[in-house]
Parts: structure tokens; sequence; C-alpha cells
């Protein structure tokens, strides 16, 4: 009777979420210092109405959530879908502070989440009123359920040596 009761017990304090398997393998955060552009596609709650399609294989440069506000300057996030995930209709969910003459707080676009595959969601600085400084949150959300978050401090420009030194060969601009 006690060994049935301790396994009950050990059981039933096991977390939900440790029998449940991420369909986020890995996941990467930081800066790239200049992306090319593959083409743009509709995306209406953006503040600019379109998004920038990218190489989702596109490697990070600098692994940081300290980030200078210089127009030219990527960051954002890079995640791996496990192998066998399914995730039609994910979203990529950036929060940050007031930003353009509307005033945006919040901006999202659909993500192409295939299993086995790298995930690549950044902001570019590619306007003067973008280069707003504070706190920026990406999140990755299927279902209404958050599966991966990364906190951002966008700082001055010329603040985060990191970024200065790896980048310094790129034109950043502010």
């Amino acid at each position: 009777m006690l060994r049935t009761a301790l396994a009950f017990l050990i059981l039933a304090t096991t977390p939900v979420f440790a029998q449940e398997r991420s369909p986020i393998a890995s996941q990467q955060y930081g800066v790239i210092c200049a992306l090319e552009l593959q083409g743009q596609q509709t995306a209406t709650t953006t503040e600019s109405g379109v998004i920038n399609l990218i190489d989702q294989a596109r490697n990070l440069d600098v692994t940081t959530h300290q980030v200078p506000a210089e127009l030219g300057l990527s960051f954002g996030i890079r995640a791996l879908v496990a192998d066998g995930a399914s995730l039609e209709g994910a979203r990529m969910s950036v929060t940050h502070p007031p930003m353009g003459p509307r005033k945006i707080t919040h901006q999202s676009w659909s993500v192409p989440l295939h299993s086995g595959a790298p995930a690549l969601n950044m902001f570019t600085f590619e306007s003067p009123h973008e280069l707003v400084q504070g706190t920026w949150v990406f999140q990755l959300i299927f279902a209404d359920k958050v599966l991966t978050e990364k906190v951002f401090q966008v700082l001055p420009a010329g603040s985060v040596p990191v970024v200065q030194k790896t980048c310094g060969g790129v034109q950043l601009t502010s």
C-alpha cells in the first residue's frame, strides 16, 4: 500500500509539461548585421503592411539580447522545429514600445514552420521611426500557446560593443 501511495504521489506531482514534447527542438536569438532579402509578403498586422522574406537557414551573427537602435540591423529568434511537428497556422508576435505615427505596440505575421526545418524571424530597423528603445518581446505562437519567447532590450545606437565589433564592417547608420 505504501509503495502504491508513493507511486501515486510521484505521478501526481510530475509536471504536465514534462509529459509533452515541445515542437521546438532548439532556439537561438540575437542579431544579424545585414540580411539579403528574397522578396516581400503582405502582412496586414505589421506596421509597414509587409514582411521581408529571408533565407530561413541563415545563421545569427551575434548571440545577444541587447540590440543597438541602428538602421540596417536585424534581431530576433531562430527556432528549429522538431522532427514530426505539425505547426500549420503558427504566428510570430512582437511587442515593443510605441512606434510610428499610429503608436503601434504590437505586430504579428504568419510563420511557415516545417518539421525538422529552421524558422528565422527577425525585425529589421529600416526606417528612423522604427528605432524605438526599450523592451521588445518576440513570441512564436501556435494554437494560442507560446512555443518560445525571447525578450530583447533595444538600446541607444553604438552602445552594444559586441554588436559594433561584429558588425563593424557592415554599414550601420542611425
